[in-house]
């Protein structure tokens, strides 16, 4: 194993975790609190990776993930734990080293490329006045209120708390989580925001013109 690589144990989740995510999780499956007790003797983190759709009771998930530290585990008297994790860093498995009682794997990390290139600051520039409409129009139309106090001056953290606020498919997220570079991260939101600005913009004017439209359950997520 070299220093670029790391054995990880990876949890399969229905879910895309981004660097700076917080992410709370039930653990109740008993594999999975043998990982995390694991853990929590060693480095703290773990490897989410999205789980696929399951063929005949075996689990396969894409291969780009990002690393997460436990920050906070809760035992409960059942022996079931209710943990706080944060996103660290995306990375690629090269390979499965095991399967059971959980999985481990060989990932190396996968950071985001031409952090510093000058179109990256252009286009986090470009995606600020949309991102702030579009979280609107999900306040108004979805009834999701998105806590962020201010908008990130870092292009890298601007492009992380936009994946991590749109309300798309996990696939989607996947997606986007998956491209190699910061530029074509932000290029990508970019056409994200335009389409969804426009369909909850539609959305919107068949609410205000049909009172009989049911909008969502009203939820609240914060974003820190």
């Amino acid at each position: 194993m070299s220093e670029e690589t790391l054995d990880i144990p990876l949890f399969p989740l229905q879910v895309v975790l981004f660097p700076g995510m917080a992410l709370p999780l039930h653990i109740f499956e008993e594999r999975y609190r043998w990982m995390i007790a694991d853990c929590l003797e060693g480095k703290r983190q773990i490897g989410v990776i999205l789980a696929k759709p399951e063929a005949e009771g075996t689990v396969t998930a894409y291969s780009i993930g990002t690393s997460a530290l436990i920050a906070h585990v809760d035992e409960q008297e059942d022996g079931t734990m209710d943990i706080l994790t944060a996103g660290l860093d995306r990375f690629r498995v090269l390979h499965l080293l095991r399967t059971e009682p959980y999985i481990v794997g060989r990932i190396e990390w996968f950071p985001l490329e031409k952090k510093e290139a000058p179109g990256a600051v252009r286009l986090a520039n470009k995606a600020k006045t949309p991102f702030a409409r579009y979280l609107r129009l999900v306040s108004e139309v979805l009834g999701t209120t998105i806590h962020i106090e201010s908008a990130p001056k870092d292009p890298t953290d601007l492009a992380y708390l936009m994946a991590i606020a749109l309300q798309v498919s996990m696939e989607e997220k996947q997606e986007l989580l998956s491209i190699p570079s910061l530029p074509a991260l932000l290029w990508r939101e970019c056409l994200i925001l335009s389409r969804e600005e426009m369909l909850l913009s539609r959305m919107q004017r068949a609410q205000r013109s049909n009172t009989g439209y049911v909008r969502g359950i009203t939820s609240d997520l914060s974003i820190n």
